[in-house]
């Protein structure tokens, strides 16, 4: 019995957005943000650098920002850090406290050069100074919402910051007093993040522009000073932005002169400029080393082979036991799958199907025919997104082929700012699909793990969480019984009240359920009897890992990973064996494939064998 390390099947990492920095002498920078590193590119060469964060650091940023003096500021973790571009150097490396798990979400920068910076969750106000370099933390500006999203500044002290995400807000905070309100009133707090933007005029050189602030209200856009709206924007004239790009793909300002960017991608390893008179493209390489992108859960594909996904950028890779052999395909393979990951699997027949973050989209990959993705030439794509439901099933977590051959299941938590997930089934002769929401199976909760009965029931584990900002409304996680054909919730079960969420399931030959949960518990529950036959603590073997088990009933037990523990468990005693002690904690699994055990630990795929050497 022995580990093996088979390599790192997706050497690249996701762009964390980036911000072009120009000095007083008119050279510009670009600068895109990694998880531990930052490149410069300087567009006028094409030379590319890369600048690993102080002190081997490798937390994730979310934001970065461009100062009107060139200078680039990025958040990671409780870390913030201010990196001259020019000279390739942290000025500084600060340590803001270990309240928020991230500093840095969003910024701005006042007339005094100061910058302003909002961390996720406490929404919390940090202010640097860079003549005194030092930052302090102002007071947490929302208590209700988790994510700063938008920040601008006025003249007058004053800082407006756009939170949401489960009742959306703009709050004003005035810098010199402390005092703060919100500025838009209730039946406007609905669903969704407050939206702020800083002045922005192209016609004037950034160290000349005016300290404006405008919100968006309703429908309408307005002009912000001291606190208060001061005006309405015409309809056909909302204010422009800073900002260009969407999500990690974002951009802080743009190049001067005649050639702007375009794109930015680590995962493509490229820089994309456009000349702005001649729409002429150039591409610029970027060049860095990394310890790869970590992984998802993995799946055993019909034809015996290990699929999977990386986490952010979303890479789709294939690796052959029989020839040990990884091939990445790379970005653009998964339909819209730049950033995320197949976070669930199930197969039908040759069909793998894959459910997506973010937004809920169900991938079907046909494994007896060629991978195809040019829309151009008319033929099906393949893969192929069939059905999305970003509201309902924002992150996926779990997905199961139904007996019959024709039907896939999958389910999760729903979108930013809600709570409670939906459970989709989708058919696959038809394409049509059919979404139960939690309203109909267990109210406020949302589908984690599912398992089928020997007579075709589903069951469902719950968890009660909230990834996308809301609060909890449930106390206690859930084990359900459905009959999906006709919508009928047949029975809820609630074994111990302690149980936040049922990570993963199981159902045996007996129909005895099996859980694991977030906590690391082992329960075994007899739906017959509605009783608890065995419940056990595996906290001592780590963390739960996402897909970490599955059932071999030919060999009478269960075969699963912890963080630290690789473990079977027969069906007879139904006592937990610990199997091995990994080299590294595992972060995802699991793939059983006749005596090996295939799992990820962190950017690497695993393997362990069961045979005797």
């Amino acid at each position: 019995m022995s580990f093996s390390d088979l390599g790192i099947p997706v050497d690249a990492v996701e762009s964390r957005t980036a911000a072009v920095c120009t000095n007083d002498s008119g050279e510009s920078r670009v600068v895109i943000a990694a998880k531990g590193f930052l490149i410069v590119v300087d567009p006028a060469t094409g030379d590319c650098q890369q600048v690993n964060f102080p002190n081997r650091d490798v937390e994730y940023p979310y934001d970065t920002f461009s100062s009107k003096d060139g200078m680039f500021y990025i958040g990671a973790g409780v870390m913030f850090y201010a990196f001259d571009p020019f000279r390739l150097e942290f000025m500084d490396a600060l340590r803001v406290g270990e309240q928020d798990e991230l500093c840095g979400f969003s910024y701005a920068e006042d007339e005094q050069g100061d910058i302003y910076m909002a961390s996720y969750p406490q929404c919390r106000l940090y202010r640097y100074r860079k003549s005194e370099r030092d930052i302090s933390p102002l007071g947490s500006v929302d208590i209700e919402q988790k994510y700063p999203f938008h920040m601008a500044v006025d003249s007058h002290g004053w800082v407006y910051i756009g939170t949401g995400t489960s009742k959306k807000n703009i709050i004003a905070y005035d810098t010199r007093s402390g005092e703060k309100h919100s500025l838009l009133p209730d039946h406007l707090r609905t669903t969704g993040v407050g939206l702020v933007r800083q002045g922005y005029d192209d016609q004037r050189d950034i160290r000349e522009q005016d300290y404006l602030a405008y919100a968006q209200i309703g429908s309408d856009w307005v002009r912000l000073e001291r606190g208060e709206i001061i005006e309405n924007m015409p309809r056909e004239q909302p204010p422009r932005s800073w900002y260009s790009g969407e999500s990690f793909g974002k951009l802080h300002r743009q190049l001067p002169g005649n050639w702007q960017v375009i794109r930015h991608s680590l995962s493509e390893r490229v820089l994309i400029l456009q000349h702005r008179l001649t729409g002429q493209l150039t591409s610029i390489p970027l060049s860095y080393s990394s310890e790869g992108a970590s992984l998802s859960p993995l799946f055993l594909g019909p034809d015996r082979n290990i699929y999977g996904t990386s986490n952010h950028p979303l890479h789709f890779y294939i690796y052959e036991p029989d020839q040990t052999r990884l091939h990445n395909w790379g970005p653009h393979i998964i339909e819209n799958g730049a950033g995320g990951n197949l976070a669930a699997y199930a197969t039908q027949g040759n069909w793998i199907a894959g459910a997506a973050y973010p937004g809920g989209g169900l991938h079907l990959y046909d494994i007896s025919k060629p991978i195809h993705i040019d829309k151009t030439t008319g033929e099906l794509r393949n893969p192929i997104c069939v059905t999305e439901h970003p509201i309902d099933i924002h992150r996926p977590r779990c997905a199961i082929a139904l007996s019959g051959g024709e039907h896939i299941a999958y389910g999760g938590f729903p979108g930013y700012g809600r709570v409670g997930g939906g459970l989709c089934f989708y058919h696959l002769p038809s394409g049509e699909d059919m979404l139960i929401p939690h309203t109909e199976l267990i109210p406020d909760q949302s589908t984690m793990a599912l398992a089928e009965t020997m007579n075709g029931h589903l069951i469902g584990g719950t968890s009660i969480e909230t990834p996308g900002g809301a609060d909890p409304i449930s106390k206690t996680a859930c084990i359900y019984k459905l009959d999906w054909r006709t919508r009928t919730l047949l029975n809820s079960w609630q074994p111990r009240a302690d149980i936040r969420e049922y990570s993963l399931l199981l159902v045996d030959s007996r129909d005895w359920i099996h859980a694991l949960t977030s906590s690391s518990e082992y329960i075994v529950f007899d739906p017959i009897t509605e009783s608890l036959i065995h419940q056990e603590s595996l906290q001592d073997w780590g963390a739960i890992v996402r897909q970490g088990w599955e059932l071999d009933e030919a060999e009478g037990c269960i075969y699963g990973v912890l963080s630290k523990a690789v473990f079977r468990i027969p069906l007879g005693t139904l006592t937990p064996e610990l199997l091995a002690t990994p080299p590294a904690p595992i972060t995802s699994g699991f793939v059983k494939r006749d005596r090996t055990l295939y799992f990820a630990i962190s950017t690497h795929l695993w393997s362990y064998s069961l045979s005797e050497r």
